[in-house]
């Protein structure tokens, strides 16, 4: 009588659990926000519906608490209204560029290589800043943050013409009196990076939606003759968006008594 085989064990790999739910409680505790201001968000459409699970309750995920934390900082470090917010967070939440974009954008690339070389060559000398006007650490912060890219060693490397600017920038900033010893860090010039970031690709949308058919010769040349129009456009929006700014929290808080 032939014996029966036994069965080999399947392998199995272990599974992950799923994150625990949340309620209000946990969102509460774990960003500091008031339950009102919560309900407040979820009216105004800034955070996805809960899972109801009764009447007054429901059950919250990763996502909610991730959405609060972001909201948070883009008020308290950004100063942001709620519906630029809104705005800032509907655009993360839009999908990818389809691959008839990606391939447009390849071949405006190709065209402009001569352009974005030039731009990014290293050509301007890191002792023109270092340590004259910008100490060395502050400058090791600024590269390790993505902010600078150096080319050879700190102290005799060199930058790009745009990094150059940026050195030059945050020279300036540091003798207007906001630098270190007002306690604002390099790092913290990601709050402009961050933000182009997002305008640079609602820019592209905008333009990739444009051209849409157009030879990818017209979309180039739109390129290059758009770009000083949008820095000009830039500095005049800030410098509107700051009197506002001053215009209407100054209007609305009451002096301080002296």
């Amino acid at each position: 009588m032939k014996t029966p085989t036994r069965a080999r064990p399947r392998d199995t790999a272990p599974v992950a659990a799923a994150p625990a739910p949340l309620r209000m409680r946990d969102l509460v505790r774990e960003t500091g926000l008031p339950r009102e201001t919560i309900h407040f968000y979820l009216q105004q459409g800034l955070l996805p519906p809960p899972v109801k699970t009764g009447r007054n309750t429901a059950l919250y995920g990763p996502e909610h608490l991730e959405r609060l934390q972001r909201i948070r900082e883009l008020q308290e470090r950004q100063f942001l209204p709620l519906k630029a917010i809104r705005a800032i967070l509907d655009d993360t939440a839009d999908e990818g560029f389809t691959p008839e974009q990606e391939d447009l954008v390849r071949r405006v690339r190709a065209t402009l290589r001569g352009w974005t070389d030039a731009q990014q060559r290293p050509t301007v000398a890191v002792s023109d800043f270092v340590p004259g006007r910008v100490p060395a650490a502050e400058l090791r912060e600024l590269v390790r943050e993505g902010l600078v890219s150096v080319r050879g060693s700190p102290g005799k490397g060199s930058v790009s013409e745009d990094d150059a600017v940026i050195l030059e920038c945050w020279a300036q900033f540091r003798e207007a009196g906001l630098g270190p010893r007002q306690g604002v860090a390099p790092a913290e010039l990601k709050l402009f990076d961050e933000a182009m970031e997002r305008l640079v690709e609602r820019e592209a949308r905008m333009a990739l939606r444009a051209y849409e058919g157009a030879p990818v010769e017209d979309l180039s040349r739109m390129i290059e003759q758009a770009g000083p129009i949008v820095g000009r456009l830039l500095v005049a929006l800030h410098r509107k968006r700051l009197r506002r700014f001053l215009a209407d929290v100054g209007a609305a808080a009451p002096p301080r008594p002296r």
